[in-house]
């Protein structure tokens, strides 16, 4: 995964960062600037880590919309305001897509409010039956499109890596919670990158 000079010499900073502090104890033995100085804290560290595994997502980004682009097929749904009632858009959803699209059982859907504004990424292992249980919700009767993302392949195993990238890529609005992984499942490029951030900065940097 390749960085830009400029996610390199943020990351890079971070760590000086984080190194300079786990010294500071060491670096009194010849003498240090006069005045208390900071020492490496757990919020402080966690909050470094959490820099830094924003610094890795967004250099992932690219790579996850290419494997995206790559491993599925997208079909969008739009809603005519003056059509389409908010109470009837998941059925809409259901309605446009079952006669091309109604054998498959695996997808992972994304309502969107706006252009760039995400409300809800989501998956199903049984279809259009999941959207459909879920058209009482603001991400459905809010939204003004539906993407609904269709794997070529690997499609049971692929699904939840699929479930995260796109949460990568479009951060719900109200994000409580990361996808679920599941056990001999595919999981996110992006993903398993920040959680070796996170491990590896916690048994350098420990408090």
């Amino acid at each position: 995964m390749r960085f830009s000079p400029e996610l390199q010499k943020s990351f890079r900073e971070i760590v000086g960062k984080l190194g300079q502090r786990r010294a500071s104890k060491l670096l009194r033995i010849v003498g240090g600037p006069r005045g208390p100085q900071p020492e490496l804290g757990r919020r402080w560290r966690e909050k470094k880590i959490d820099e830094l595994q924003g610094i890795v997502e967004k250099a992932y980004l690219p790579h996850l919309k290419h494997w995206v682009d790559k491993n599925t097929r997208r079909v969008g749904v739009r809603f005519n305001r003056g059509r389409v009632s908010k109470d009837a858009k998941a059925s809409e959803v259901r309605d446009r897509l079952t006669k091309r699209w109604g054998g498959q059982r695996h997808l992972v859907y994304v309502s969107f409010a706006s252009a760039k504004r995400s409300l809800k990424v989501g998956r199903s292992d049984s279809g259009f039956g999941r959207i459909m249980s879920q058209q009482d919700a603001y991400y459905f009767r809010d939204a003004s499109r539906v993407d609904v993302y269709f794997p070529k392949r690997q499609k049971k195993r692929m699904l939840p890596a699929l479930e995260c990238a796109l949460t990568h890529l479009f951060p719900p609005y109200h994000y409580y919670q990361k996808p679920s992984a599941r056990k001999y499942r595919q999981t996110c490029a992006a993903c398993h990158a920040m959680k070796l951030v996170s491990k590896t900065a916690r048994e350098l940097y420990p408090t």
